[in-house]
């Protein structure tokens, strides 16, 4: 964790993070509109809170602070990830984001990234035994049109209410007491009242966090979009399409010759410009989609006579907006508004989400190891477009495997990579130097004795031009027929390779840290979370 949880000698601290960022926002001069930035921070600050606590209450218990004033000065601790069932790397986040909050005396929230893509509706669930584990794709729900999580419901009620005694099953043999058996009800009864499969397993979770002691707050991007506040800024950004085009893409190139990256589709593709019959369309990363087809598209911009920009997805989709730097934020407000009225989707794109969060709302942001790669090249669009560093993010992550050691303690001691390692070099000397194994050489026939020395007297002779290619030839006949004396063995070497390169799969297979959080022991994901362990496994 970077800055730690619990600071040390000579590390940092989240309270200098905090401050530090706070004197990099006040140095960001900029106008969005008719407000300096620190305007519509303050602004955004108050919409956000307030309907984060707002949202979250439908679900759980939300303290709100008498002094509204006061809650919008402390400081704001904020994170997102996507409503998956996520590994316990990212869930660290959250509990990060708690303690980070409390030491500072500040709110944690969480968002829910529900505008990216629901591309998958399986959990891998390892089976088997420890020396024949595989992963097993099991779904939870049936696959569906390609979709936002913000637009996909549970497509299969029955498949998405099974789950969790399907999964539990399956997983028995190498953890016996997952906490998903007794935590996959809250998420049927969540998804029931949300409508939403995502915001199912996020509410869920969140739940599950309460009880565990975490005091954050959640709020899904697709709300956050919503905000007046926030389309004042998306409506500033879409007035300098041109600008944030060219800082998008530099940014994309400063970053890939820093990291030495050749492929141009790395970390993302560029920002492309399409012609047709109007002129010349600019992308900007947002996607679009309408509820009709919620498939996401990509966004192009067209800047039009009268202050007119035209949003189009250059397939279906095709709206104009009054949005222009000289024209009123509250016609951008406005048009940004109707959009949502005729149900039509204008949602960011990670970097474009990332801004908004660190720069109108978050103190201090907190990334794992991906995101906070990719936040430099946020920090580069934003040094474009207002000339100013932004605030520093914060970086957490870790790392947490199946506790298959607890009832299969060999696990610990036994490595089968090295024995792997040794059995296929025996595999290989019993062909090129089958005469190490006629042992002892003494009690060996006389014709098998004969050919030994053979072979001793071919690797003597000097390979000179006229002899080198029959020498390894009689030396490559004489190993097989040596090797024809062995033929037990290499069966028996063979057949203890194919054991062990499966056993080797299984460890690689029980070694990953991509299983889902709820695939753990609760004891286990508590201490990892640095929470206290009050109660026993669920």
């Amino acid at each position: 964790m970077a800055p730690p949880v619990v600071p040390g000698p000579g590390t940092g601290s989240i309270e200098a993070l905090v401050d530090n960022n706070r004197l990099l926002r006040a140095a960001l001069d900029v106008r969005i509109g008719d407000m300096r930035l620190w305007e519509l921070v303050a602004a955004t600050r108050r919409e956000v809170l307030m309907v984060a606590a707002e949202y979250t209450g439908h679900y759980r218990d939300v303290t709100r602070p008498a002094d509204v004033a006061d809650w919008i000065a402390r400081p704001i601790i904020m994170g997102g990830h996507q409503p998956e069932l996520f590994h316990p790397g990212v869930w660290l986040k959250n509990a990060a984001l708690d303690a980070y909050a409390r030491q500072v005396g500040g709110t944690a929230i969480n968002l829910v990234v529900d505008t990216d893509r629901c591309g998958r509706v399986t959990a891998p669930v390892p089976v088997g035994t420890p020396e024949s584990a595989r992963i097993e794709d099991v779904p939870f729900d049936a696959f569906s049109v390609e979709a936002a999580w913000e637009e996909r419901p549970v497509v299969d009620p029955e498949c998405f209410a099974t789950f969790g005694d399907r999964a539990s099953r399956l997983l028995a043999p190498l953890v016996p007491r997952p906490i998903l058996r007794g935590w996959w009800p809250l998420a049927v009864t969540r998804a029931q009242a949300s409508h939403r499969l995502g915001l199912g397993i996020a509410q869920a979770r969140h739940i599950l966090e309460e009880r565990f002691g975490l005091e954050t707050l959640e709020l899904p991007v697709s709300e956050m979009m919503r905000l007046p506040t926030v389309m004042v800024f998306v409506g500033w950004l879409l007035a300098h399409a041109q600008q944030l085009h060219a800082a998008y893409n530099e940014a994309l190139a400063q970053h890939r010759r820093e990291r030495r990256i050749r492929g141009r589709g790395r970390p993302m593709p560029d920002l492309v410009v399409r012609h047709d019959s109007s002129g010349e369309w600019l992308e900007v990363p947002w996607w679009m989609w309408s509820r009709e087809d919620p498939r996401r598209r990509r966004v192009y911009a067209q800047t039009a006579p009268g202050g007119v920009l035209a949003l189009s997805d250059l397939e279906t989709l095709r709206v104009e907006l009054p949005i222009a730097p000289d024209t009123s934020p509250s016609k951008w407000v406005d048009a940004l508004s109707r959009m949502e009225e005729h149900s039509i989707r204008l949602r960011p794109r990670a970097i474009v989400t990332t801004l908004v969060s660190r720069l109108l709302v978050a103190d201090v942001f907190v990334h794992g190891i991906g995101g906070a790669a990719y936040d430099a090249i946020t920090d580069h669009v934003v040094r474009c477009l207002v000339g100013s560093d932004p605030p520093r993010h914060a970086v957490v992550t870790g790392t947490l495997r199946l506790p298959v050691e607890d009832l299969h303690p060999a696990l610990q001691s036994a490595d089968p990579a090295v024995a792997l390692h040794a059995a296929r070099a025996t595999l290989r000397d019993l062909r090129y130097h089958p005469e190490r194994h006629l042992v002892p050489i003494e009690s060996q026939p006389e014709t098998v004795r004969e050919m030994v020395a053979a072979k001793g007297r071919w690797i003597e002779t000097h390979p000179t031009a006229t002899l080198a290619r029959r020498r390894c030839h009689e030396i490559r006949k004489l190993n097989e027929h040596l090797a024809a004396e062995l033929v037990g063995q290499r069966l028996a070497t063979e057949l203890r390779v194919g054991q062990l390169t499966e056993a080797v799969r299984a460890r690689g297979v029980l070694q990953s840290r991509e299983f889902p959080w709820c695939f753990f022991p609760e004891k286990t994901l508590k201490t990892f979370l640095l929470l206290e362990n009050e109660a026993g496994d669920a």
